[in-house]
Formats: structure tokens, sequence, C-alpha cells
């Protein structure tokens, strides 16, 4: 034991008991203590494993947050009750019903806003990009059909008209006449299907006069005169007919086909791969995309509380197509430098989804803010008690030194020191009273020895080590956390107040996380049979309490405990005992370790 002794220890007032000591009031300046002091006092690191609240970088909104049915955001929410509060269970309020209401109240009030705003926010997006693919959805073409007889001749008629000129359709004719029939006909087709009037033109360009009258003009061509009178008796116009014929037949079944496919989609294509196979039916192009026009008509229709009610544009999108002069192709189309009707439609939806999220967070965040700062007073408050206690402790340990050591008292029988220490710490013990001689009146009076005095806190340390440093170290450890959790909830609530749409998200992100990870207190940790409250309540009891607590029973190990034991009645100086050990323990000449008393 060789720490030098302080020499600026309060000293007993000698009018009092020897152990007045037990009773002196802690100064009130000891609440103010930080937890700081707490950590210095405990001479040993802060708790290594204190839990942290990491950010999350995970854009993905996990169960058991503050957006799902469940008690901890219940609890996060503080809505509701969520523990029996009578006495005795009565059919109509028994337990289990106290219990449900608080996840009851939080799922029809907190929670229903929400999904009906991501339900708008989901539907108005699926809305949108329905409405793009049955725009664009034919090769950047619409889904429907736009011009029914324009759209036969090109995606019909000319397709099989090509595919018939291409194909074995004219192998059968002799070669020499293929080239001149497959213009021919090439001709004939282009002239009926886009320029029907001009099968009335006759291809003979001189005087047909001349050729009716016999008489023609030495420069006509004889032949041509004799083809525009109208003698068909070559075989090569009547293999034209013939191929004509065929041709024709093949494009009316193609119609055929395709008016079919439109009768059974509505107006609508079917979808198809590469190689022209239907995918996926025109009749379900055409059903699912009109139970998509039709779902804001059904919201609004089933709306039965104002968190039900969607948006005016997407409520009445329907309308529009019928009342714009574009039609359904106007909900994609930009006029006047405005955002097209259906990204109009999802942007609302999709603000009104972030209004709701955003504010069932903050009242999430001011819910959380409020416990979590009542927690982190109510931890303070027990490392404040704690620290309490260990001044208490090192401070009766002091005055026990000063009452062993030297005190002006008159009662020199209970101290080691004849007089006060010198500066080196040394003074000469006491050796008893002077005795007189009867026969000769003589007075003796005995010497002691010189003593070299070595004080130590390990008497304190002990006792703080083993019931104080434990919990301190949690309780710094909870004061730690608590502390980060404020300053992250503070953080959180300026993200989801401000501008950035994107630290909005994250913020929200992050407090679902928080929630469903259970890294914020909630009232149960608060105020709950277990929560730190209670824990405030048994540790004051437990430390500071006058009769039962610690510093109070370790003050009466010290001093009234007898016979002397490993850190008990090392302070008993009523006991010539303890003096006599604490003498031979720091005599100058002769000191004997084994006789010093041990925490």
């Amino acid at each position: 034991m060789n720490p030098v002794r302080d020499r600026g220890r309060p000293t007993l007032d000698r009018t009092k008991s020897k152990h007045a000591f037990l009773t002196r009031p802690v100064s009130n300046g000891m609440k103010s203590i930080s937890r700081i002091v707490l950590a210095l006092l405990l001479f040993s690191p802060v708790f290594a494993s204190a839990q942290t609240i990491p950010l999350s970088d995970s854009l993905a909104l996990q169960r058991q947050g503050i957006f799902d049915c469940n008690q901890n955001g219940a609890y996060a929410m503080s809505v509701g009750a969520l523990g029996a509060t009578g006495g005795v269970y009565v059919p109509v309020a028994d337990a289990t019903v106290e219990l449900n209401t608080g996840v009851l109240v939080y799922q029809q009030c907190v929670l229903r806003e929400v999904i009906n705003r991501m339900r708008e926010a989901a539907t108005a997006g699926t809305g949108r990009k329905a409405v793009l693919a049955i725009q664009t959805g034919r090769g950047g073409n619409p889904q429907y059909v736009v011009r029914q007889a324009q759209e036969m001749l090109t995606v019909v008629d000319d397709p099989t008209m090509l595919d018939f000129l291409r194909g074995s359709g004219l192998k059968a004719l002799d070669p020499v006449l293929q080239t001149p029939i497959t213009r021919a006909l090439v001709r004939n087709y282009e002239m009926r299907t886009r320029a029907p009037q001009n099968t009335l033109t006759c291809f003979y360009k001189d005087s047909l006069a001349d050729v009716y009258s016999g008489q023609l003009p030495t420069t006509a061509n004889i032949w041509d005169a004799v083809r525009a009178a109208g003698t068909p008796n070559c075989v090569p116009s009547l293999a034209f007919y013939s191929s004509e014929e065929l041709a024709g037949s093949r494009i009316a079944r193609a119609e055929q086909y395709q008016q079919d496919q439109w009768n059974w989609g509505r107006g609508y294509y079917s979808m198809t791969d590469s190689n022209g196979n239907i995918i996926t039916p025109a009749v379900n192009v055409q059903e699912s995309f009109q139970t998509i026009l039709d779902s804001p008509v059904r919201q609004q229709e089933s709306a039965n509380d104002i968190g039900q009610m969607i948006n005016a544009l997407y409520a009445g999108m329907t309308t529009q197509i019928l009342s714009d002069r574009n039609g359904l192709a106007g909900l994609t189309q930009s006029i006047g430098g405005q955002p097209r009707y259906i990204d109009q439609v999802v942007r609302e939806a999709s603000q009104g989804l972030r209004d709701s999220i955003t504010n069932t967070a903050i009242q999430t965040l001011l819910s959380a803010q409020k416990v979590e700062a009542e927690y982190f007073k109510t931890v303070n408050a027990i490392g404040t008690v704690l620290t309490r206690a260990i001044l208490g402790l090192k401070s009766a340990e002091s005055q026990c030194w000063d009452l062993i050591i030297y005190q002006n008292d008159n009662h020199p029988e209970r101290h080691v020191c004849s007089g006060p220490l010198s500066a080196d710490n040394t003074c000469i013990s006491t050796a008893g009273s002077c005795t007189v001689n009867p026969t000769t009146g003589e007075q003796t009076c005995p010497t002691g020895v010189a003593l070299k005095v070595s004080t130590s806190t390990a008497f304190s340390q002990a006792v703080i080590t083993a019931n104080i440093t434990d919990l301190g170290n949690a309780t710094l450890a909870r004061i730690s956390t608590s502390k980060k959790a404020l300053d992250l909830i503070t953080q959180l609530i300026d993200s989801v107040t401000g501008a950035s749409t994107d630290a909005q998200r994250l913020a929200v992100v992050q407090l679902n996380n928080m929630v469903a990870q259970k890294l914020l207190h909630i009232k149960p940790d608060l105020d709950g049979p277990n929560g730190v409250i209670k824990q405030l309540e048994s540790v004051q009891a437990a430390m500071l309490d006058e009769n039962s607590g610690l510093v109070a029973t370790t003050v009466k190990l010290w001093a009234d405990s007898e016979p002397l034991q490993p850190g008990k009645g090392w302070c008993n100086v009523n006991k010539p005992a303890v003096l006599d050990a604490w003498k031979k323990c720091w005599d100058k000449n002769n000191p004997q370790a084994s006789a010093c008393p041990t925490p």
C-alpha cells in the first residue's frame, strides 16, 4: 500500500460520534457530476461492446418496422394500449382486448393512411406503365387499331401480297411468263390498293377513235392497237387473271384472320414474338388495360373515409380519355410544354405517398425523441447515483485514515500517531498513558516508535470493483448508446422535414430499419416493469439508502466489525488490536507487511 496520502481530506468533528461520517450528507453539487466523472472514478475502460446505431445503406423497407402491422411500430408510435390496464378482467375489457388495442389503433389510424397512399401510388405507376405500353407496344405503334382501312392494307394486304410474290405461288408458270406476270401483278395490285381510280385509265396513248375506225396512222403500234381493242385471246392474259385470283384469295383469308383478331380483342392487337406467334392474346391485352383504366373509378367509389380519397388527376383519368380531343393517346402527349397527363397523375400520387410516409415518420420520430430523451435523462441519473456512491465510499475511506492516524480530540488512545504527521509522512506512535510511582511520586511516560504512514484507496476500490464497476460500465454504455440515438433522431428529423426528396427517402428507410431492428428505446424500456425508471429506484436504494445502502453497510463493516478481517474492521479505532496492526504495518524501522489490514 504505497499511494501517498491525500493532504486535503476533511477531518471528523471531534464533538460527534466516532462514526459521524456515516451520516454526513453528500454535497448537492454532486448531482451535476457528468458521466465523465463516473468513467474516471471507475478506473476501468468504457464497456467495449456498447451497441451502436448504424446508418442503414439498404433502401429496402424491413418487416417489423413502422410500416408493418406489428408491436414494434405500435410501440414506436406510442398509440393505444399495449398492456392490460385493469386488475379484474371482465368480458368486454379483458387482457387480450387491451393488449391488441395498441396494434389495432396503429393499424387503423396510422398504417391505413400510408397503405392507401401506397396503393394509389402503385396503381398510378402501373397505369402509367400500361398506358405507355398500349401506346407503343407494337413496335412503337399503338397496341390498338387506329386507322382500320389503312392498317388492313399495311399490316395485312401488303405483307400477304409480298409473301405471295416471293413464295412458290408463281413458280408453276412457264419461266418465260414469270417475270412479266409478276410485274403485271405488282402493277395491278398497287393500282388497285393505292390508286383504284387508275383502273379506268386506258394504257393506250393514241386515239381510240382511230382504233375503232380501223384507220391507224402509220406511226401507230399495231399490237397495242389490237390489245386495246380488247381481244383477250392470248395466253398471257388468261394466266394473269388466274394468278390475280389466287393472290386475292390469300389476301381475303389474311383479312378475315386479322378481322377475327380485332374482333376478339375489341380493336386491340395480340402481342406476338419475332416469328409472328401470339404470346399474349388480344383479349388479355384489352381486358387488362381496361381493368387498369377502371381502377381509379373503383378506388373513388369504394372510399369510405378521407384517407382513402385519391388525387383528382388520377380519379379523372377515364374522364380525360373521353373528353380530350386526342382521346387515349392524349394521356401520353405533352401540350404547351406541360408534363404528360399520365406523368402528372403519377407525380401527384407519389407526392401523396411521400407526404403520408413523412407524416408517419415525423410522428414516430417525435415520439421516439421524447422517449429517448427521458431514457437518456434516467440512465444519466443512474450514473449520478453511482458517482455519488463512489465518492461517498472514497470520502468515508479518507475520513477513516484521518481517524486512524491522528486527531486532536483528547483521545490519543484512538489514533496510531501521538501528533500530526510530519512533511515526510512520519510520526511517533502513541505508547499508552504515563504512570506515577506511588512511593517516589516519579512519573514515567512510555516512548513510541517511529512510524512511516502510507495510506491507499484500496479499501474503497475493492468495494467499487466488486459492486459498482460492472454496473457503471454498463450504464456508461447505455448513456453512450442513448446519446447516439438522440443525435441520429435529430438528424433524421432534419432530413425528413428537409427539401431533399432523396434525403427524405433515405431517412424514412433508416428509421424503419431502426425500429425493425429494435435500435430505438420504446416506452417499456423507460417505464415498464424492467424499465430504467424502476432500475433507477432500485440502484438508488441499493447504493444510497441510509440503512441498507452499499455506502452505509460498507462503512459499518469498516468501522464496527470485529475481529479484524479482510475488508472488515480496519477502521475500528476503538479496538486496540486494530491500532496495533497499523503500528506494526507502518513501523518505520521494522515494518511487518503481514500485520497490515487488507481490503
